[in-house]
């Protein structure tokens, strides 16, 4: 065990570089002179070179890759080109509207999917189970931003229920509040990607119900449904396991969407705004730290199934 946690930490290491070495390059290749931009359209030549010269520009690429890399494995992500301010406590402020956005999205999947798709399979042959495959269907179909829209009319706009646009100013100060102005946007990102959880759900509980160790059970006097889950529902956890990491992946991505959509002021909205006024080194400290928690994410998946699954654990034994 301890030899497969050493080689995924050097798989993670390696795919960190390289994602690195991907934002800085694409970052660098994006049209239009930073310096220019910053400086602005009144600003003359050479105060455009000695703003180029004051950030570090003028340089070859790969010292300025090692300068940001170097300063990055320090935790120091450096200062905004626009704000002048630290980055890291920018990405700090902004991520406790992001963090938390994510994690009411994965609890609203987990409670759509695993109790839908477990009953969906369960009564597979009743009009029911098949109402509520179908609405899976349906529901995961949905663009994010049609369903916000949707979500908006309905929650906020005709019940009133819920705030559609914003965040408190004060954030977590108010704690209520701020709860409220989230639940839209977790609503909005967890129902499309429960849909698709839910089949993944639906199909595991199938095959488990066919499996031959929960017809033994069933043979031995066990209802179907205490079969099931004594004997069917640990197997299809391992699988939801491992989508789990790939769904926590696309919520973190999706809440950098629907941020825009419900005006929040987290990372997505700060991405956005920094990529039009080109503050590239705020961008790519902002997306190499989103890509490190999508892959610290994967190899904690990938860690926590082979400790939990015996023929994993056989595998790498032998």
């Amino acid at each position: 065990m301890t030899r497969f946690i050493i080689g995924r930490a050097g798989l993670l290491a390696l795919a960190w570089l390289v994602a690195s070495v991907l934002i800085f390059a694409t970052l660098r290749i994006l049209p239009g002179d930073v310096a220019q931009v910053i400086g602005g359209t009144q600003a003359s030549p050479a105060q455009v070179e000695a703003l180029r010269e004051q950030l570090g520009l003028n340089r070859p690429l790969f010292a300025q890759y090692v300068d940001w890399i170097g300063g990055v494995l320090r935790f120091d992500l450096g200062h905004s080109v626009v704000t002048g301010t630290e980055i890291s406590s920018e990405l700090a402020e902004k991520a406790e509207v992001t963090i938390p956005l994510t994690i009411m999205s994965l609890a609203v999947v987990l409670l759509v999917a695993l109790p839908l798709g477990v009953f969906a399979a369960y009564r597979n042959s009743t009009t029911l189970g098949q109402l509520v495959s179908a609405s899976s269907v349906l529901a995961s179909a949905i663009p994010v931003v049609w369903a916000g829209l949707l979500g908006t009319l309905v929650l906020s706009s005709w019940l009133g229920w819920l705030p559609s646009q914003g965040f408190p100013q004060d954030g977590w100060e108010r704690p209520f509040q701020a709860f409220r102005s989230l639940v839209l946007p977790a609503l909005t990102i967890g129902l499309i990607e429960g849909a698709i959880l839910f089949r993944l759900v639906r199909s595991a509980t199938l095959r488990a119900l066919d499996a031959d160790h929960v017809r033994t059970a069933m043979s031995q006097g066990n209802s179907r449904l205490r079969a099931l889950l004594t004997q069917g529902l640990p197997g299809v956890g391992l699988s939801i396991i491992s989508m789990l990491g790939l769904q926590a992946a696309a919520l973190l991505v999706g809440a950098v969407v629907v941020e825009q959509l419900f005006s929040l002021p987290g990372l997505g909205t700060m991405l956005v705004s920094d990529v039009g006024e080109r503050d590239l080194p705020k961008v790519q400290s902002t997306l190499l730290v989103l890509t490190s928690v999508i892959l610290v994410m994967g190899a904690l998946v990938d860690v926590v199934h082979r400790i939990i699954d015996p023929r994993l654990r056989a595998e790498g034994e032998e």
